[in-house]
């Protein structure tokens, strides 16, 4: 399996290599173009019109390439025959042919998007038709999947021009990928490729003749497919759909045919001998000049009818599962909005099927199929390949304001997301147009964590890996495993990840970058790359973290510390070890991080409840007796990480019990390699102490306790004192750079980092010595806001 795993690595370097010499090495070809339809597996609706377009003798001098998987190779070579297109080439999608051209192609064509691993060259001309006008929400407008969306994004990003047919889908695809404000390419207001075939009712009548249909009243079924692309449930879906077939198939008449289109997943184990008068689909045919000549379309969530109104033709919408699909994706209009017929049953489509069109959608037609017209393959080749102006051009209006874009990690419960999600809460949104990245793999397995970015704020997924060359991955590993740093790592790092900011971000221009987190050595190095302003923060005692965690990687912070704009500390007490780390001082600022005291005091009133994910060495019910009674009850709440010092503090607490009683300890973590032994050893403990893992909301924990202890051995500044402390919860830290300084400025308790320490300042608390500090929060961030936009002046 190792071995395995080698292989599959060192072919994509490989292949990574081969991309990149033709990326950097090979001049792009001005009379060569590559098209691409649904990432290779199709050849349909607007990359086959304009692939008519360009077999025409006035693109002879050009070399049209299409971009094909191998398992569609054969039946699209069949339809390109079919259609007299012998002047296009397929090639292989993902082959060393694919990478070549994806290199050196001057015109880029797709309805979707190109694979994570392209870069878009200086020069390249990327025309992005989509594929459809969206019913279906899409986006960051699918909150348990818009972690996902940054190919699909950054492709859009890096279109040179955006083909939309209404006004209706342009609004609906800028909002839901936020490219207001990031979009500096062309909008091209024109009527899609595929549905110029609809002004042309010939053509319909052609296939007719030729399939024998003239005296049959045809019909297409065409429905959404219900899978994903994770869970595809192929059996479940070919027994709803047969489910619904065989009582239609009984109910149509003899002069009446219908033909099924099904997504591939589910098409390919369809069998139809069964049906007398429903066939499949004939695959040898575009599916917009069959649709031509078909009498109605059949559909549910599919946006295909946005396309087949424009034939004036009847439209029935069959949402037998209406209410769970909504609940399930979401619809960006109700169906009963539309014009068309909504049936949930075959009797109801039966009726449909026999019944004349009485609805009128001129409105819809005004609005959905604004610029459908015969011609649009034409004028957008004539458009974007011969430079002439066939098109409604329009450029995106911008606001005027600095765009900044800011690295979150992977949003976690932990300080980290919390300071980003408290900043976001104090700065004034309006000031600038934010956008945080973070990469899609973290998030995928908690994808509601993006739901804590305000509204206001844009998302940016990075979408992809490093891609190395051999020689990038060579520097890589010595750069980072074997701590070597010459003139070769520089060079092909440096390389690497300027490349890489390409491919994330292209040419979209922000005036500063932020790696927020501050942790993370490839987005450190990523971000360093950035060519303009820029910022990483420090939350911790970075020089602690390396001799404690061993989780940080000198060589990245050092180059970082020297080459940022900014290095912005959050408390000065973490100025000296990271001054220790760079020696330069003159880039170093002091940005405190914000407090959500309101929301603190807010979500501390809400009733106490375990999340599903939640662990605790006590019931809920015992947890929610305990903090009611008369115990004192002590807490702290960090990750349970050797940093946080929960072993000390458990050792103290049980010296301190030796003297006072009814007293408990509660510790709440939300991840770390500690947490077993911390539970372990509470579990082997006589004294009362509570292990509480993973709860999204603490806070009506904490306002029920009567102490807060911070017990590391070093930390950034240790915002759940800070949450304390706005709870008016007496408070106590152990002296140590990041919580010492804000705790002197507002004469808070101070104890040293030890067993003796710790118990002697309970002790402190019993006596009535530990009083909360009671700071005012609301200057704190005003102060905290002003040293933050500090990084913009």
């Amino acid at each position: 399996m190792k071995l395995l795993t080698m292989y599959k690595k060192a072919k994509v370097i490989i292949l990574n290599s081969y991309y990149s010499f033709y990326y950097y090495k090979i001049r792009l070809n001005k009379k060569l173009i590559l098209m691409e339809s649904k990432n290779g597996g199709d050849l349909a609706g607007n990359m086959f019109h304009i692939l008519l377009e360009l077999s025409k003798p006035e693109y002879k001098e050009y070399t049209v390439y299409l971009s094909v998987l191998e398992s569609k190779q054969v039946s699209i070579q069949n339809q390109l025959n079919k259609y007299g297109m012998g002047n296009i080439r397929i090639i292989r999608t993902n082959s060393c042919h694919y990478y070549k051209y994806l290199a050196t192609a001057k015109y880029l064509f797709t309805d979707t998007s190109f694979n994570r691993s392209y870069v878009k060259k200086e020069g390249q001309v990327i025309t992005n038709t989509w594929h459809g006008t969206p019913l279906k929400k899409m986006g960051r407008d699918i909150e348990d999947r818009a972690y996902g969306i940054g190919n699909v994004q950054r492709n859009l990003l890096f279109a040179d021009y955006l083909v939309y047919p209404n006004e209706y889908m342009k609004e609906k695809m800028i909002e839901a990928y936020m490219l207001n404000e990031l979009y500096e390419g062309t909008i091209l207001n024109e009527g899609y490729p595929r549905n110029s075939v609809f002004f042309h009712k010939e053509l319909g009548q052609d296939i007719k003749r030729e399939l024998g249909l003239e005296d049959k009243q045809v019909f297409i079924y065409m429905p959404t497919w219900r899978g994903t692309l994770v869970k595809k449930n192929t059996d479940h879906l070919l027994a709803l759909i047969e489910y619904h077939l065989r009582p239609l198939d009984k109910e149509l008449k003899d002069n009446q045919v219908l033909y099924v289109k099904l997504h591939p997943f589910v098409s390919k184990d369809a069998d139809y001998s069964k049906y007398e008068h429903i066939k499949p689909y004939p695959d040898q045919y575009d599916t917009y000049e069959f649709m031509n000549m078909c009498d109605c379309l059949i559909t549910d969530y599919s946006s295909v009818f946005y396309d087949f109104a424009n034939t004036g033709k009847k439209v029935i919408l069959f949402a037998y599962d209406e209410t769970e699909y909504i609940r399930e994706r979401g619809l960006y209009v109700s169906l009963d909005s539309l014009p068309f017929p909504v049936v949930k049953s075959v009797k109801d489509l039966v009726y449909e099927l026999n019944s004349s069109k009485k609805y009128d959608d001129t409105q819809f037609l005004k609005k959905c199929c604004t610029y459908d017209s015969p011609g649009a393959a034409e004028r957008i080749c004539k458009h974007v390949i011969k430079g002439e102006k066939q098109c409604r051009e329009e450029k995106l209006p911008r606001n005027g304001k600095d765009t900044v874009i800011l690295f979150g990690s992977a949003l976690s419960k932990n300080g980290l997301t919390t300071s980003l999600i408290n900043l976001f809460n104090n700065i004034d949104l309006k000031k600038r147009n934010y956008f945080v990245t973070f990469n899609e793999q973290a998030l995928k397995k908690a994808p509601l964590r993006l739901a804590q970015i305000p509204e206001e704020v844009g998302i940016y997924p990075m979408s992809s890996g490093e891609n190395f060359t051999l020689l990038e991955a060579a520097a890589y590993l010595f750069y980072f495993k074997w701590n070597k740093e010459n003139a070769f790592t520089e060079k092909y790092l440096d390389r690497l990840y300027k490349r890489e900011w390409k491919k994330h971000f292209g040419n979209t221009h922000f005036d500063h970058a932020i790696q927020f987190a501050g942790y993370e050595k490839k987005a450190i190095n990523l971000f360093q790359r950035f060519e303009g302003a820029k910022t990483i923060y420090v939350h911790s005692d970075m020089v602690a973290e390396m001799k404690t965690r061993d989780n940080q990687h000198y060589l990245t912070l050092k180059n970082a510390y020297q080459k940022y704009d900014n290095v912005a500390v959050i408390t000065r007490d973490i100025v000296p070890p990271t001054l220790e780390i760079s020696g330069r001082e003159d880039n170093i600022a002091v940005i405190n991080n914000c407090h959500a005291h309101k929301e603190v005091i807010r979500k501390s009133k809400e009733p106490m409840a375990f999340d599903v994910d939640t662990k605790c060495n006590i019931t809920e019910q015992e947890l929610k007796k305990l903090l009611a009674g008369d115990k004192k009850k002590f807490i702290t709440i960090g990750r349970f990480s050797p940093e946080k010092g929960h072993l000390m503090l458990m050792k103290a607490f049980e010296k301190f019990c030796a003297e006072y009683k009814d007293v408990c300890l509660i510790i709440i973590g939300g991840h770390g390699v500690l947490y077993n032994q911390t539970l372990e050893y509470a579990k082997n403990s006589e004294e009362e102490i509570i292990i509480i893992k993973s709860i999204k909301n603490p806070m009506p924990i904490l306002r029920q306790c009567d102490f807060f202890i911070l017990s590391s051995y070093y930390e950034g500044l240790g915002l759940t004192l800070l949450e304390a402390d706005a709870l008016g919860i007496p408070t106590m830290s152990t002296d140590i750079p990041g919580p010492r300084g804000f705790i002197k400025d507002y004469n808070g308790y101070l104890v040293e980092a030890s067993e003796s320490g710790l118990e002697m300042g309970m002790i402190a608390f019993m006596k009535g010595e530990v009083k909360a500090m009671n700071v005012d929060y609301g200057r704190y961030n005003r102060g905290a806001v002003e040293q933050f936009d500090s990084l913009f002046e």
